[in-house]
């Protein structure tokens, strides 16, 4: 059966992983789960302190003043604040795993024209060695555009890496073709990404 184009407003493959529920599992990350909670606590006790003993906390500021703005965010801020938490921490899962496997990354994001020959850069990201895909992400940075991501999800426990090419319409983004797997081979793109960006400043 032919694939068919996937839509999505953001520059990931989520929509892909979404729709393949036996492959992958979405989950959040304990540590930003963390750290939201504990924003959160510090949040209600900071407007605890405050609501519950007002005019000391203006008389702490030096008065109203003096201390006008100062009052206004001590008075506000933790509400606000407590809020994004709440919301972040109850946001959609940002992460994917493979099912049974490791968390994947997200090491390679590279945007180009729509006259790149990105088939050549994809083969030399699943087949090639270290050199050629330092070459052929050289030649990616010397031509920046936002026609058409390519993007890459490994996970290193796994040796697995997940090749996309997106295209993007405006706000709208495109998966048209099936992201390729290449199983068993696994290169770290995030180095020879970052020796491809210093060739590419070289010319």
């Amino acid at each position: 059966m032919s694939f068919v184009p996937m839509k999505s407003r953001s520059r990931d493959l989520h929509v892909w992983f979404r729709a393949h529920p036996d492959l992958f599992v979405a989950e959040r990350s304990g540590r930003q789960l963390l750290f939201w909670s504990i924003v959160a606590s510090a949040m209600v006790a900071s407007a605890l302190l405050v609501y519950l003993n007002p005019e000391e906390t203006v008389e702490l500021l030096g008065g109203r003043v003096r201390s006008g703005l100062a009052i206004a965010a001590v008075f506000a801020l933790p509400p606000v604040i407590f809020v994004v938490s709440v919301v972040m921490i109850l946001r959609r899962a940002q992460r994917w795993r493979i099912r049974g496997g490791d968390v994947l990354t997200n090491p390679l994001v590279v945007g180009i024209d729509k006259e790149f020959p990105v088939d050549t850069l994809v083969s030399a990201i699943r087949d090639g060695g270290e050199e050629t895909i330092v070459s052929a992400l050289t030649a990616a940075h010397r031509r920046p555009a936002d026609d058409r991501i390519v993007t890459v999800f490994a996970s290193a426990a796994d040796r697995v890496l997940y090749i996309a090419v997106l295209r993007v319409d405006g706000e709208i983004v495109w998966i048209d073709e099936e992201p390729l797997r290449a199983g068993d081979r696994f290169v770290d793109l995030k180095k020879l990404d970052s020796a491809a960006r210093l060739n590419a400043r070289r010319v």
